[in-house]
C-alpha cells in the first residue's frame, strides 16, 4: 500500500509538472531528534497548502504545523507525508475538512485539530486514519456530528471534544469505537442516553462532563445509573443540574431518583418545588434567600436544599448578596385573583406574594404568544422555548418584573430599547442562545439590574461601554463564548464584584482601560483560555498578583509557547515570560490622556519598542550627530578667529610702537634739550622683537 502511494504521488508530480521540496533537506522546516523521534517543526511558516512539500521517506516523524494558514484541507493534502505518526494542526483557522484530506496517513496515531473553527464532522472527515488512537478537537465551533464519523476508527481510544457547541451526541456515534477517555466539558449537552451511546463505551476509564446544562429529569436516570457502575475514579469533575429550577445547582450523584423523576414515584410534583427556606425555617427565624443561584456549575445550592454538599471555597457564593426580592419555592396555592397565560403555570413568589409565571419548555415562539398578557408578573420564566428574537414592544407593560429568564432559546437578536421600561428588573438570564454581539443600546433601561447571565452564546464582539446602562451590575457571566479580546472601557461605569470569562479564546487581557476598571472585583473566573505566555501577558499577570489567589477561580494555564504549555503563568517568572523586558525606570512612566490615570509603559514592552523606542533612538542619534558637527564647526571657527585676532593684535602693536617712536623722534629727537640721551625703551630693538614674535 505504501509503495502504491509513493508511485502515485510521483506520477502526479510528473504529470502536473510540480517539484516537491523535502522539508528537512532544503531546511524549509526545522527537523530535530527528540528522544530518538524525528520532529518536523513547521510551526508558523504561513503555509496555505502543502502540495509542493514532502516529508522524509526514510524516517517516521511527528509533523508540527501549528499556527499556519491551512484554513481548508483538500483531498490528498498530506499525500507526501505518509511517514507521519502524529499530526498537529492547531490554530490554523481551519474551518473545513474535505473528505479524503487525510488519505495516505495510515500511520498517524495522534491528530490535533484543536483551537480552530470547525463546525461539523461529516461522514468521511477522518477517512484514511486507520491507526488513529488519539483525537483532540477541543475549542472549535463544533455543532453537528455525523453518526458514522468515527465508524472506521476502530483503534480510537481518546476523544477530546470539550469547549464546543455540541447539544447532543447522535445515536450509535461510538459503535465499534473502543473509547476509554472522553472529554465533553463545556458544551451544551442536556442529556446522555444509555441506549445507543453510553452502552457503546463499556471500557471507559475517564470521562469529563462538567460545564454542561444538564437537565436533571427522568431522561438523566440512565446517566446517573451508568456513572454509579463505572469505576469510582473514572468521572472527573461533577455533573451539576441546570434544570429544572428546583434542582438547579445539585450534584447528579447526590440527587435521588425520586427527585430526578418524581412522576415515577406515583406523585406528579413536576409543577411543585420544594418548600422555600422561608417556610421551612420560620420556627428558627431564618431569613429567606434570593431566588436563584448562579447558572454557573459552581453555584450555591438551591433553597430547596438539594445543592452540593461540598464545594471549592474559591467557587462558592456566585449569587449576589442582595436583599431578597423573591423566593425559590412554588406555592401550591394558585392565584385565583390573577389571570395566568396558557399553557403556563402561575404561583405566588416573594415576601409580597407577587405573581410568578412559569412557561418553561412550552414550545413558545414569541413573548407575544402569552395570552392573556401577565403584565403584573414579578417573575417570568421563558426558558427552553423556541424564541428566535426579542422585539422592542414585546415587554411593554411588564413594569413589575424582577426576574426574566430567556435562557435556552434560539435568540439571535434583541432590539435596541427592548428593556427601556424594565427599571425594576434585577435578574436577567440570556444564556444558551445565539447572540454574537453586545451593544449598549441593547441594555438601555436596566438601571437596577444586578445579575446578567450571557454564558453559552456565540458572542464575539463587545462594544465599548456595552454594560454602562447597568451601573448596579454586580455579577456578569460571559463564559463559554467566542471572545478573543475586550474593548477599552468594556466595564466603564459599573462596579462588578464577580465576573466569569472562562472557556473563551483570550490569549491575554489588557489592563489599561479594561481590567483596571474592575476596582470592586471580588472573584473572577478565567480558566480554559488559550493564554499566550509571552511579553504581552506580563501586565495581566501582575494584575492577577495584585488581586490575590483567593479571587482567582481555578488555574491559568499557558497554551503557548510550547516551553510553558499547561503551566500556570502566575508561577512563571516575568524574566522567563519576557526575556527582553525593559526594567522599570522613572522615564518610562507616562500619563494616559484618555483615562487620566498613570500607567507604566514598561508593562507593555511591545508597544514601547515599536511606537516609542525605535523612533526615539533614531531622534537621539540624529540630534547627537548634528550636535557633534555643530560643536566641531564652532571650535574651528573659534580657532580661525583667534589667529586673526592674534595677527591683528601684533600688527596693531607694531603700528602703535612705530607711532610712538616716530612721535618721540620728531617731537623731542634722540636727545634731551640738554644734550643727554632719552632713558626710555629702545624703539628699534622692541620693534625687531615684536616682528620676530
Amino acid at each position: 500500500m505504501l509503495l502504491w502511494i509513493v508511485l502515485l504521488n510521483a506520477a502526479l508530480c510528473v504529470a502536473g509538472g510540480n517539484v516537491t521540496r523535502d522539508v528537512c533537506k532544503e531546511q524549509v522546516c526545522s527537523c530535530r531528534e527528540v528522544e530518538g523521534d524525528l520532529h518536523i517543526d513547521c510551526e508558523k511558516r504561513s503555509f496555505a497548502s502543502l502540495q509542493h512539500l514532502t516529508g522524509p521517506s526514510s524516517h517516521f516523524y511527528h509533523l508540527l504545523l501549528q499556527g499556519n494558514s491551512l484554513s481548508r484541507l483538500f483531498p490528498n493534502e498530506f499525500a507526501n507525508f505518509y511517514n507521519a505518526v502524529s499530526l498537529h494542526l492547531e490554530s490554523n483557522g481551519l474551518h473545513d475538512i474535505v473528505p479524503g484530506a487525510f488519505l495516505g496517513l495510515q500511520l498517524v496515531k495522534r491528530l490535533h485539530i484543536n483551537n480552530n473553527k470547525i463546525r461539523s464532522f461529516r461522514k468521511s472527515t477522518f477517512l484514511g486514519l486507520d491507526d488513529l488512537e488519539y483525537l483532540q478537537a477541543d475549542f472549535n465551533l463544533l455543532r453537528d456530528i455525523d453518526p458514522a464519523v468515527f465508524r472506521d476508527l476502530n483503534k480510537l481510544e481518546v476523544l477530546i471534544l470539550n469547549d464546543n457547541l455540541i447539544s447532543a451526541l447522535p445515536t450509535n456515534v461510538f459503535l465499534h469505537v473502543p473509547i476509554t477517555h472522553l472529554d465533553l466539558r463545556g458544551n451544551r449537552i442536556k442529556t446522555l442516553p444509555y441506549e445507543g451511546i453510553l452502552e457503546q463505551i463499556p471500557g471507559i476509564v475517564e470521562v469529563l462532563l462538567e460545564d454542561n446544562p444538564w437537565d436533571c429529569s427522568c431522561e438523566l436516570l440512565s446517566l446517573k445509573e451508568w456513572l454509579e457502575n463505572i469505576p469510582r475514579d473514572a468521572l472527573i469533575g461533577r455533573v451539576i443540574c441546570e434544570a429544572p429550577t428546583r434542582l438547579q445547582g445539585s450534584d447528579l450523584n447526590e440527587t435521588s431518583e425520586a427527585d430526578l423523576c418524581p412522576s415515577q414515584s406515583g406523585i406528579d410534583t413536576s409543577l411543585v418545588a420544594p418548600p422555600t427556606q422561608e417556610e421551612t425555617s420560620q420556627s428558627e427565624g431564618a431569613q429567606p434567600t434570593p431566588y436563584k443561584p448562579s447558572r454557573d456549575a459552581s453555584g450555591p445550592p438551591t433553597p430547596g436544599g438539594h445543592g452540593p454538599r461540598s464545594r471549592s471555597k474559591s467557587r462558592e457564593n456566585w449569587q449576589l448578596k442582595t436583599k431578597p426580592t423573591a423566593a425559590a419555592g412554588e406555592s401550591r396555592e394558585q392565584l385565583h385573583n390573577a389571570t395566568c397565560p396558557q399553557p403556563c403555570s402561575c404561583r405566588s413568589v416573594g415576601t409580597r406574594r407577587g405573581l410568578g409565571v412559569n412557561c418553561e419548555g412550552k414550545k413558545l415562539e414569541s413573548l407575544s404568544n402569552l395570552k392573556p398578557k401577565p403584565v403584573s408578573a414579578h417573575e417570568l420564566n421563558m426558558r427552553d422555548n423556541n424564541i428566535h428574537a426579542v422585539k422592542r414592544n414585546q415587554l411593554l407593560g411588564f413594569s413589575s418584573l424582577h426576574l426574566l429568564d430567556l435562557g435556552g432559546n434560539n435568540i439571535k437578536g434583541i432590539d435596541n430599547g427592548t428593556f427601556q421600561n424594565q427599571s425594576e428588573l434585577r435578574w436577567l438570564y440570556l444564556d444558551k442562545n445565539y447572540l454574537d454581539a453586545l451593544l449598549a443600546e441593547m441594555f438601555v433601561g436596566l438601571g437596577n439590574l444586578e445579575y446578567l447571565s450571557l454564558e453559552y452564546n456565540n458572542i464575539q464582539l463587545i462594544a465599548a461601554g456595552a454594560f454602562s446602562p447597568m451601573p448596579n451590575l454586580g455579577v456578569l457571566l460571559l463564559n463559554n463564548n467566542l471572545l478573543k479580546s475586550l474593548p477599552v472601557n468594556a466595564f466603564l461605569g459599573i462596579s462588578l464584584s464577580k465576573i466569569s470569562l472562562h472557556n473563551n479564546y483570550f490569549p491575554h487581557l489588557p489592563v489599561a482601560g479594561v481590567l483596571d476598571q474592575l476596582s470592586s472585583i471580588v472573584q473572577v473566573d478565567l480558566h480554559g483560555n488559550p493564554w499566550d505566555c509571552s511579553c504581552t501577558i506580563v501586565p495581566f499577570k501582575q494584575w492577577t498578583e495584585k488581586l490575590g489567589p483567593d479571587a482567582i477561580v481555578s488555574d491559568l494555564k499557558c497554551e503557548s509557547p510550547e516551553r510553558f504549555w499547561k503551566r500556570d503563568f502566575r508561577y512563571v517568572r516575568n524574566d522567563l515570560l519576557c526575556p527582553n523586558r525593559t526594567p522599570p525606570t522613572p522615564l518610562s512612566k507616562t500619563f494616559t490622556q484618555e483615562s487620566g490615570t498613570r500607567s507604566n509603559s514598561y508593562l507593555e514592552p511591545n508597544r514601547v519598542s515599536i511606537s516609542v523606542l525605535v523612533p526615539g533612538l533614531l531622534l537621539v542619534f540624529v540630534t547627537s550627530a548634528f550636535t557633534v558637527v555643530g560643536m566641531l564647526v564652532f571650535i574651528l571657527r573659534n580657532r580661525k578667529r583667534s589667529k586673526r585676532r592674534e595677527g591683528n593684535s601684533s600688527a596693531s602693536e607694531i603700528n602703535s610702537l612705530q607711532t610712538v617712536c616716530d612721535s618721540s623722534y620728531w617731537h623731542s629727537g634722540p636727545y634731551h634739550a640738554d644734550g643727554s640721551a632719552h632713558r626710555g625703551f629702545d624703539c628699534s630693538a622692541h620693534l625687531s622683537t615684536t616682528n620676530d614674535a
